[in-house]
């Protein structure tokens, strides 16, 4: 062989040896690059979907106690889902004091993170999401705080209101 040949032969085993493990290396950079941007974008979203169930559920709930309040009398059941991580829908005047032991811990939790112009909160509260909502037209009662249960993510809220009733009862 000439000695071009030679040169090419070396150049191109040199090119194996290096270039070969640059590429796969960088490869494997790229794809490690695409799942992280991959898992972050699906936790977002998966995020934003939660904060969109709490968004529908406000706008239901406000719809089916505006419905019950322009009605000269009602009573039915309003049912909706909830993001699995809230554990109470809670009505209550944080001006005054819980009278409630057993959700005397949560109205005081309430009280340091809530706006006091509020009256329906969900619990555990986040901070990334919607926590409370000033809801019109409706009575809780004597409890402060009036805490119902959410089981399952799905939740029910019965709403009466009678024909000398000015408010539409939460219970």
């Amino acid at each position: 062989m000439t000695k071009r040949g030679l040169r090419n032969l070396n150049g191109k085993k040199a090119q194996g040896i290096m270039g070969m493990p640059f590429s796969v290396i960088f490869s494997i950079i790229l794809i490690a690059i695409f799942l992280a941007v991959a898992i972050y974008a699906i936790m977002h979203f998966m995020g934003i979907k939660k904060c969109t169930e709490v968004g529908l559920f406000i706008d239901d709930f406000e719809r089916e106690i505006d419905s019950a309040w322009n009605s000269q009398s009602s009573s039915k059941t309003f049912t909706s889902s909830l993001p699995s991580r809230i554990q109470y829908i809670c009505f209550a005047d944080l001006n005054e004091d819980a009278n409630i032991a057993t959700f005397r811990e949560i109205h005081e939790k309430l009280q340091e993170n809530s706006d006091y112009s509020d009256n329906m909160f969900f619990y555990p509260q986040e901070t990334d999401c919607i926590e409370s909502k000033k809801i019109k037209h409706i009575d809780y009662g004597s409890d402060n705080p009036y805490c119902i249960e959410v089981k399952n993510g799905k939740i029910e809220i019965k709403l009466e209101k009678g024909f000398s009733d000015a408010l539409v009862k939460v219970s």
